[in-house]
């Protein structure tokens, strides 16, 4: 089916306390020709792993990106404070035969978070990105994706790897890009192999298709192509080590997940 325009604008939040509970939050804009729709989510997975998930299609201003960011959402009945740490992080990403550019823009790779929930405040690293989409999702060249992050007080890394006929494969530690991270089960090595990012006790926080998160609205699965209603999503939490040799450098939480188009 073609569509005529076609651009999706999400904004991602995330934190994470020293307990494990677990916070994401998006703000997403879909325009498709005349039709602008606004949609809000939230996924909290507590520290003994029981998830809650809420979400609304009632209109919620854009969230402003500044040095201080803020999600406040009363449908969610969740709000919430990120105050950057480290400086943004952009990188181009892909650009189609017209020109269309899709960059990942981290530009909060770490911030200090305060969340409210439900009459609860929880404080912890997090972590916001903006991703511009002016292309189809299903036309990416993408069989594969891989993302995430991990924060400490002393390091911040965060990745990107996409397989298939436009691989990507991006891993940013303290600011400096590697291109030769290998992905394994329960781990990442980069820097040749000679540091090593050690996932313990993976928690799922979701796990299943994107056409599950429309059952609010199944309309909206005439403009997406199959292969993405079908696109299975993973998102994992889980204390971590980062090592290089035999020396434990660090440790802190990841959060991560990885997405697979159906063909």
């Amino acid at each position: 089916m073609a569509l005529p325009h076609f651009n999706l604008d999400k904004l991602y939040f995330d934190c994470i306390d020293e307990h494990g509970n677990c916070f994401i939050l998006y703000w997403a804009e879909l325009r498709v020709s005349v039709l602008r729709l606004v949609y809000s989510g939230s996924i909290v997975s507590g520290a003994d792993g029981t998830a809650v998930e809420r979400s609304s299609f009632k209109g919620l201003p854009r969230p402003i990106v500044a040095d201080d960011m803020q999600f406040i959402n009363d449908r969610l009945k969740i709000r919430g404070a990120w105050q950057r740490v480290d400086a943004p992080i952009s990188i181009l990403l892909y650009t189609d035969a017209c020109g269309r550019e899709v960059r990942w823009n981290c530009h909060h790779p770490k911030t200090r978070t305060t969340i409210e929930v439900d009459g609860k405040t929880y404080r912890g690293l997090g972590y916001v990105e903006t991703l511009s989409l002016p292309v189809k999702p299903w036309l990416l060249p993408i069989d594969e994706l891989r993302w995430g992050r991990f924060l400490s007080e002393r390091h911040t890394i965060v990745w990107i790897n996409w397989k298939g006929s436009n691989p990507v494969n991006h891993l940013i530690c303290n600011g400096i890009m590697y291109d030769d991270a290998v992905f394994e089960e329960d781990r990442i090595l980069f820097d040749g192999g000679t540091s090593v990012l050690q996932f313990h006790t993976k928690t799922i926080v979701r796990k299943g298709k994107l056409s599950n998160l429309l059952a609010k609205m199944p309309w909206l699965k005439v403009i997406f192509h199959g292969r993405i209603l079908n696109t299975i999503e993973v998102k994992f939490k889980a204390p971590t080590s980062l090592s290089r040799g035999a020396d434990t450098l660090d440790t802190g939480w990841s959060l991560f997940e990885i997405v697979t188009w159906a063909k």
